[in-house]
């Protein structure tokens, strides 16, 4: 299934949502304008109401006599939707309009001396009634009086529903300009995701560009940056891969060139030096894929454990020269990446300081705000200053006695740019002191 753009998802959800108001206000408005209008009839009923009234007498032995009609015309034409009844407590029609010819106007059966009830009918031609029945007690009468009074209802039903349809194709109108609005809004608003689609066609296509973050709102230029900050890591991890690939060239050609001899010779003693040389091909092979492969953020790694095991290991490799590696074995600090990289990092570090302590090797944890300092301090004679940069660079061995490829800082200084850290080199007292700063988790 297709999934929809951002630009039609906005317009859905804003057209679907300027429907439903616009439905909510032509019903809020209509039933506001009824009842508006309902109320202005009740007043109008109600000022009938005791106009009826004030044409009532009681004599002086307690009956009830109406001495003239209203003068309002409605209630003089027959049938011309407005009415008045008097009844007594029994319902009794007493006296009525005119325009109720010889018509009856019901009351509501529960009607009780109070305020008077509004209520909907039907009058004598079907048609529909708004009345008001109000039950009182004259002066001298002898019992509650009833009075009712109608108007057709008809004429305020049709200027409902005429308010009702003009609200409406009103709000459609509105509708369509508010419509035009959210397009113009959605596409403007759009724009700056639209020119980060356009360089990301341009990185795609191998041009070497990067997100602009001058100009741009401030919601998308977080984005921008992150995308920056990717684009860097990637290149970081290209340009790692290639090196790697570089070093295990190098790596294998001395082994290329001892198997090419022995094979050239009249050796009898082959199997044992393809043996070996397989197993150092093998061994370059596994350490340089191992350093080629990208960094993996995701990962947790516990300091403490990898340095124990390497500072036990580096213990037994340097023992001939008596060599001590004091660590940090509290070290609290949890490394943001892959076992297998910080490893390889402590491991070039310590087997570097192993080789050129004079009788120690020191290492040392920092936790550093949102990274880890890790320190590993030999007392040899360590580097001139003019060396220290210079040795981080690829294959540079200061002391060809050694043995090595002059890659192990490298790889160092490579892994931990990957993760947005460094490798720094100086000169103690005495001794190189290397700092390796880390992501911490």
């Amino acid at each position: 299934m297709k999934s929809r753009s951002l630009r039609s998802r906005l317009l859905l959800a804003g057209g679907l949502g300027m429907v439903l108001v616009s439905a909510l206000a032509t019903w809020w408005l209509g039933a506001m304008f009824e009842r508006s209008a309902r109320t202005a009839l009740d007043q109008q009923l109600g000022n009938d109401l005791i106009a009826v009234l004030a044409l009532v007498e009681v004599d002086a032995q307690g009956g009830v006599q109406v001495r003239d009609e209203l003068r309002d015309e409605r209630y003089r034409r027959v049938f011309s939707g407005a009415y008045w009844q008097l009844l007594d407590a029994t319902g009794q029609p007493l006296a009525q309009s005119r325009s109720l010819w010889d018509e009856t106007l019901p009351a509501p059966a529960a009607l009780r001396t109070g305020p008077a009830l509004p209520f909907d009918t039907s009058g004598p031609l079907q048609q529909p009634l708004r009345a008001l029945a109000q039950q009182v007690t004259l002066p001298r009468a002898d019992t509650p009086l009833r009075v009712v009074v109608a108007a057709d209802r008809s004429q305020l039903d049709a200027q409902v529903t005429a308010f009702r349809q003009r609200t409406a194709l009103a709000l459609l109108v509105l509708i369509a300009l508010w419509f035009a609005v959210l397009v113009t809004q959605v596409h403007y608003g759009l724009r700056p995701l639209a020119e980060l689609g356009r360089i990301a066609e341009q990185v795609r296509n191998g041009e070497d560009v990067r997100f602009p973050q001058q100009g741009l709102v401030r919601e998308v230029a977080p984005l921008a940056a992150e995308l920056n900050a990717l684009l860097d890591h990637h290149g970081r991890m290209v340009q790692r891969a290639r090196r790697s690939a570089g070093d295990l060239a190098h790596a294998l050609k001395t082994p290329l060139s001892v198997l090419s001899n022995e094979a050239a010779g009249a050796g009898t003693d082959w199997r044992q030096t393809l043996r070996s040389e397989t197993a150092r091909m093998q061994a370059s092979i596994d350490r340089y894929l191992a350093a080629g492969m990208a960094a993996d953020h995701q990962q947790r790694t516990p300091v403490a454990p990898v340095l124990g095991a390497l500072c036990g290991l580096m213990q037994r490799v340097h023992g001939e020269r008596s060599v001590v590696f004091a660590c940090d074995a509290d070290a609290a600090g949890v490394f943001a990446g892959a076992r297998e990289d910080l490893e390889e990092m402590l491991g070039n570090l310590l087997d570097n300081a192993g080789k050129w302590a004079a009788q120690r090797v020191e290492v040392t944890v920092i936790q550093v705000g949102s990274g880890l300092r890790i320190e590993v301090n030999d007392d040899g004679s360590g580097l001139p200053e003019a060396d220290l940069e210079r040795v981080l660079g690829r294959g540079v061995r200061l002391d060809q006695r050694a043995p090595g490829s002059g890659l192990g800082l490298a790889i160092v200084a490579d892994i931990a740019e990957s993760y947005g850290g460094s490798l720094v080199l100086r000169n103690g007292a005495p001794g190189l002191q290397a700092m390796l700063t880390l992501p911490a988790g």
